[in-house]
Formats: C-alpha cells, structure tokens, sequence
C-alpha cells in the first residue's frame, strides 16, 4: 500500500517489468497530497484488516506528520491487536517525534518497533534486527 491523502494498494504497479516504471505509477497515483495518518488507516482498516493474520507484519514507513488531521490512533491499535508485529520506521530523528504536527509519540503505543531510519545503512541495521529476532 501506498498514500499521501489517499491510500490505495499498489501490488499491481509493482508486477510492471521495472522499479524505476513502477515508483513513478505508484507516485504518480498515490503522492503529491498532504499526508493524512487518519485517512489512510482508516482505508487499509477497510481494505486490509480481515485480511491479517496473528503472523502478520506491517511496516510502515513514514514520518507521522499527519496535518493536524484526525489521527485514528484506535484505527492502529486495533492493527497492533491483531498482528504479530507492527513496525514505524520514521524518517525523522526521534528528537523531531512529537513537534508540530507529528503524532509520532501517539503511534508508539500502537507499534512494537519504531525507529529512526534516514539512511541505507540505517535501514540495513533495521532489517538485520529483524531478521536476528526471527531466527
């Protein structure tokens, strides 16, 4: 899945024979609004949450700011419930959570993990975090 304002998923963009092709239909059609948190767990809510499992994982990656928008954190909780693990991975420093706008302090209660992730390397320690915990 992919959002902004809006959130819609995007499995079939990415079957397309290139990366570079796929980004660019997936941004094209999902990026340029403001982010909305609220809106866009409220519609994975809709499309998603039967679908979940008590082994499931959902990632999210984002930086929380959700516009002063309704945030839905019991939309979250309610994923939380349901998953094995919820994962925020936010490209802000965690001293930048929970300044203007960032519901990010909100979220934590809702998210087994979260973490900054500006970088490659950062991302690389994160995945090998989570693969270190599955073993």
């Amino acid at each position: 899945f992919a959002f902004s304002d809006r959130l819609g998923e995007v499995t079939d963009n990415l079957l397309q024979p290139s990366v570079e092709s796929a980004l660019d239909d997936i941004v094209q059609t999902w990026g340029f609004g403001s982010t909305d948190y609220g809106a866009a767990f409220t519609r994975f809510d809709e499309l998603a949450f039967d679908s979940l499992r008590s082994n499931s994982t959902v990632i999210i990656l984002g930086d929380a700011r959700n516009n002063n928008g309704d945030p839905a954190h019991w939309i979250l909780k309610k994923i939380y419930q349901r998953c094995h693990r919820v994962i925020w991975l936010n490209p802000e420093s965690r001293g930048m959570w929970g300044v203007g706008d960032s519901e990010m302090l909100n979220y934590l209660s809702a998210v087994h993990q979260a973490d900054s992730c500006q970088t490659i390397r950062d991302l690389e320690r994160v995945v090998s975090q989570l693969l270190r915990s599955v073993d």
